[in-house]
């Protein structure tokens, strides 16, 4: 995010820079600058390599450089955080202390919440709420699952304690209650991507037993830590992501020789393998369930 935000000036960065209003106009029309916002730009060949996420990081910056009054917030602030959303947001999110302000076409504005403002922390350049703010914030503006994704990131990337989020859950009330209690009750912060997250969803939705997460097995010098393990039933659920083979940890023959090693040595231990992709937990969770109670998971 922070090479995001290098990228975008603002026309008075340009002036100091020694860059004329009339200059930025003409590299406007000669194709050289492009302009995101009234008074914020990038270079045309910057804007055209980014995709359309970086495109929506892009206006959030665009938009707090020109109007520093504001700080990101909800699914905003998750996002800037580095945080997974489920879906795309519509609309950027902003919150104000002021109580005048009013939301503009493509940004929602919460008003009216300085304490939570004036708490605001500067990250990778720009104030967003804390994180224990944004989680709380996208418990009451996102739909469930979304939200327990956002809430496993902050929890994984120890950014939150999670006695500390558990405790700011349980003593909320109001309307979004029982939100915040099923949050506390499923999330975790050994889910290491939002597939996992969903994973477990699923499970404790069909009222399965909740399994263990990333327990160690240890196979003589070995070993491994399944993503979700039921010791009693001996089985154990894989999410496999697309980054896995991808080449970020490694050449990818070379993971799927590691793979095929690792679950070979817990096989002969008598460990049973349930595994499952996005698209299975996405299209086919049904398949998943079934496929888990027909191995014992109960």
């Amino acid at each position: 995010m922070s090479r995001i935000y290098d990228q975008i000036k603002t026309s008075s960065e340009l002036k100091d820079e020694g860059i004329s209003s009339s200059e930025i106009t003409r590299r406007c029309r000669r194709g050289l600058l492009y302009k995101i916002a009234t008074n914020a730009y990038t270079p045309v060949q910057t804007w055209q390599s980014w995709d359309g996420r970086h495109r929506f990081m892009a206006q959030h910056v665009a938009f707090m450089k020109t109007h520093p009054q504001y700080v990101l917030s909800h699914s905003s602030a998750a996002l800037w955080w580095g945080a997974p959303l489920l879906e795309a947001p519509a609309k950027m999110w902003v919150s104000s202390a002021s109580s005048a302000v009013r939301s503009k076409p493509g940004v929602h504005v919460s008003r009216s919440r300085k304490e939570i403002c004036d708490q605001a922390v500067l990250n990778q350049g720009l104030a967003v709420t804390t994180p224990l703010q944004t989680i709380l914030d996208c418990c009451q503006s996102l739909p469930f699952l979304s939200a327990l994704c956002v809430a496993d990131y902050f929890l994984h990337h120890r950014l939150v304690p999670v006695a500390e989020l558990r405790s700011a859950l349980l003593k909320s009330g109001g309307r979004y209650s029982k939100q915040h209690q099923k949050i506390a009750e499923y999330m975790s912060e050994k889910s290491e991507s939002p597939a996992e997250t969903v994973a477990r969803y699923l499970v404790m939705s069909w009222g399965l037993s909740r399994p263990e997460e990333r327990k160690v097995i240890w196979v003589g010098r070995r070993y491994y830590r399944p993503d979700f393990l039921w010791e009693d039933a001996k089985v154990i659920l894989e999410v496999d992501g697309d980054v896995k083979y991808s080449g970020a940890y490694g050449q990818p023959d070379h993971v799927l020789q590691k793979e095929v090693i690792r679950q070979r040595d817990l096989e002969l231990r008598g460990y049973r393998f349930v595994r499952v992709r996005w698209s299975d937990l996405m299209n086919n969770p049904e398949l998943v369930r079934k496929n888990l109670v027909d191995k014992g998971v109960r």
